[in-house]
């Protein structure tokens, strides 16, 4: 039978997924499941499910992108929820920043292994100490590894220190770095491999090598006047405010190039600077396209930042220092097939007058230390060519993770690449598979739950579906500019509260028996996002060896007659109902209207168990 819509059973890999903020979670973090708990009051349940499967839980309650956010369900309602200042509403409490011995969180971890025990396994290098490498010695040192990082800079943390500490506390990310080195970690900083050591040293002398190194280099600048004084990358600016901590003079009126979400950074770490007047975006992209954070784009913008969108650099203008940049308009910057293909306008060509140009227009990887042999591991642009499934490189014992692979990418994919690197080396060093991973969370055994019938009243608070989103408030924009003070305010008890109450619960999902179905209609009627849909079967597109248990069942014959033309008759004079878990808000109003009870509420959990080896 073909018909236009496509069936699928649901089973409970279905029904997991309909929680889509974990689903999207790069490590699995359950997010649902403690906004659930906020909601609940059950801070320290919501804590433990928030640092479970993320060692930087309380770094990400700032400054992570929130993929989940951007796939959570309510966000096809109205608007999402905040979920990311709710995980810092919990880390708040029970994260790094609100105990004495930030290795008291490690309790909380769900990763294999234990976190106090003793490194008596095969030694294990990481180069580079940023996110990527954080994660995978926090994983290798529960498993009883010998990790020993080498990093180039004087301080753990890598690209953590380039965030604007108006947005990330300093303080924090440490003390979560501080919670991993507390597992007997080495450390070896100042340490450039290929400069201060060989990778072939480092090769020969550990059982592994996990390459984590980072894209801390900037693309060269492609515009005439990039010798002039004045003239800066993003990130060695960055790195002089932030990790230098070194005065940088630039003048009165400044030039950000590029709009992603460095350049943000760069701006609004200008504004805040002495001596600055005046700071300007120029942006290839228009307002919609531009790659960086909405809110990041009006955070610019409220403290003063000016953008001037479609406009392409043309060269850097001055004799021996800057006096203005040259910028020509931009009438597409993608082609019909939606690659980077920028079209310029010709005629419209100014040059805006300026005192210093930051360009922030993309990262470099360096991987010159791996030379020789290994120099096949390198591919285009110096990134690791890495098997994106087992971050294994092609060498025995050597993997990679991070931005040396994927070039740029957001803190929480980072950390998610040093735990698949971690679980790659256990599994080469031990010769055992490594416990599965299920969310992200890594588990040896898996239970899955039996669905529990609940009503609405024991998951939705009443009103939830008309409780606007509120983000957190941030300082007044006119102070903002004046200093480095944390912009952004975190949530009182009462709107975290209230702003979990939004979530729609989507680990509770409609259950539809057939048998009991009289076919009356009322939930199809009484559904408020017309997510419930009664067809004819002949509209679906029936794969009848894959659903060949539930039909045969359904008309009571036996599967091998499923076939025959009678039967396919009958089939066709049967009815289907369809569900959009994307559409559904969980009220609960179909179960409540059904005569029959055909339809209940039930909610179905994964549960794990870790066992430790």
């Amino acid at each position: 039978m073909k018909g236009k819509y496509k069936l699928h059973i649901p089973e409970y890999n279905y029904y997991s997924d309909q929680v889509a903020c974990r689903k999207s979670c790069p490590v699995g973090t359950d997010a649902g499941g403690y906004v659930q708990a906020i909601r609940s009051g059950e801070y320290e349940k919501a804590y433990a499910i928030a640092r479970g499967p993320n060692p930087f839980a309380s770094v990400c309650g700032w400054v992570c992108n929130a993929p989940c956010e951007a796939s959570c369900t309510r966000g096809n309602i109205d608007r999402p929820v905040s979920i990311r200042a709710l995980k810092r509403f919990v880390t708040e409490k029970y994260g790094v920043e609100a105990v004495l011995d930030p290795a008291a969180t490690l309790r909380y971890s769900t990763a294999p292994g234990v976190p106090y025990g003793r490194a008596t396994g095969e030694k294990v290098a990481i180069i580079g100490g940023g996110p990527a490498g954080l994660s995978a010695a926090h994983d290798l040192a529960r498993l009883g590894y010998r990790v020993t990082i080498f990093e180039a800079n004087s301080k753990l943390g890598g690209l953590f220190y380039l965030v604007p500490e108006y947005r990330l506390p300093r303080p924090l990310f440490q003390a979560e770095i501080e919670a991993i080195l507390s597992m007997g970690v080495e450390v070896r900083l100042n340490t450039k491999v290929g400069k201060d050591i060989s990778f072939e040293e480092i090769y020969k002398s550990f059982k592994s090598v996990v390459i984590s190194s980072g894209a801390w280099g900037s693309r060269p600048i492609p515009f005439e006047g990039k010798d002039l004084q004045g003239t800066y990358s993003a990130l060695p600016f960055l790195q002089s405010v932030y990790i230098h901590h070194q005065p940088v003079t630039l003048g009165r009126r400044v030039a950000v190039v590029g709009a992603g979400n460095v350049a943000m950074d760069v701006c609004r770490t200008a504004v805040r600077l002495p001596g600055v007047e005046s700071v300007s975006v120029i942006a290839l992209e228009d307002w919609a396209e531009m790659p960086a954070d909405d809110a990041e784009i009006e955070d610019a913008v409220d403290e003063g930042v000016h953008f001037l969108p479609r406009k392409g650099t043309r060269r850097i203008v001055g004799s021996s220092s800057v006096e203005g940049i040259e910028v020509v308009g931009v009438k597409s910057v993608f082609d019909d097939q939606g690659r980077f293909s920028p079209v310029y306008n010709e005629e419209d060509l100014i040059v805006v007058p300026v005192d210093s140009v930051v360009l922030a227009i993309g990262q470099s990887i360096d991987t010159a230390f791996i030379s020789g042999e290994h120099d096949s591991i390198i591919g285009r642009n110096g990134v690791i060519r890495a098997n994106m499934s087992d971050m294994s490189t092609g060498i025995p014992g050597v993997f990679a993770a991070g931005d040396v692979v994927t070039g740029p990418r957001i803190f929480i994919e980072a950390i998610a690449a040093g735990q698949s690197a971690a679980a790659s080396v256990h599994r080469y060093l031990s010769q055992k598979e490594t416990p599965k991973t299920i969310f992200g969370v890594s588990t040896a055994i898996e239970h899955r739950g039996a669905p529990t019938p609940v009503w609405p009243v024991d998951f939705n608070v009443d009103g939830y579906y008309t409780i606007p989103r509120q983000n957190p408030q941030l300082l007044k924009p006119e102070f903002r500019r004046t200093n480095f003070e944390l912009a952004e305010l975190s949530f009182t008890e009462e709107e975290a509260r209230e702003q979990s109450s939004r979530c729609l619960t989507c680990h509770v999902n409609p259950i539809f028996v057939g048998e009991k179905c009289i076919m009356c209609g009322g939930c199809v009627d009484v559904c408020p996002e017309f997510a419930l849909k009664m067809i004819p079967l002949s509209e679906v597109d029936l794969d009848i060896p894959k659903s060949a248990d539930v039909l045969s069942g359904f008309i009571g014959v036996e599967k091998a007659r499923l076939g025959e033309t009678e039967v396919l008759q009958e089939l066709s004079r049967s009815t289907a109902m369809i569900w959009d878990g994307a559409r559904c808000i969980r009220c609960g109003l179909c179960a409540k209207r059904c005569p029959t009870g055909a339809i209940t509420m039930e909610y179905l959990e994964i549960k794990q168990e870790v066992t430790h080896t």
